[in-house]
């Protein structure tokens, strides 16, 4: 489905220079200058395409997920001290407010 717009793209701009360029030269200069026009269409659609998604696509990463077995696997070396140090960094960098538990 995506391709139609471009094939559509290249149509209309093979079209336009078509009607505009045959009253001043001749054939052959009229379906050359048309071709080009239609490959610089059909290819400006990609272009133009890829920056509306590129635009238009969600910049926000998820949120790193850990279980309950990966979350221990990690933290299992950590003594209590260095845990709640981490705990507080982690809440610091993401803004939330010490909640009043230990870790």
């Amino acid at each position: 489905m995506a391709s139609w717009w471009n094939l559509l793209l290249g149509l209309f701009g093979l079209l336009i220079v078509f009607l505009l360029s045959f009253s001043a030269n001749n054939v052959m200069t009229t379906v050359i200058r048309s071709i080009t026009a239609f490959i610089i269409f059909f290819f400006s659609g990609y272009v133009f395409r890829w920056m509306i998604a590129y635009i238009r696509k969600d910049q926000t990463e998820p949120p790193l997920m850990l279980n309950e077995e990966e979350l221990q696997s990690l933290t299992k070396e950590l003594t209590e001290d260095e845990a709640k140090k981490i705990a507080d960094y982690i809440r610091h960098i993401t803004n939330h407010p010490n909640d009043g538990k230990n870790q």
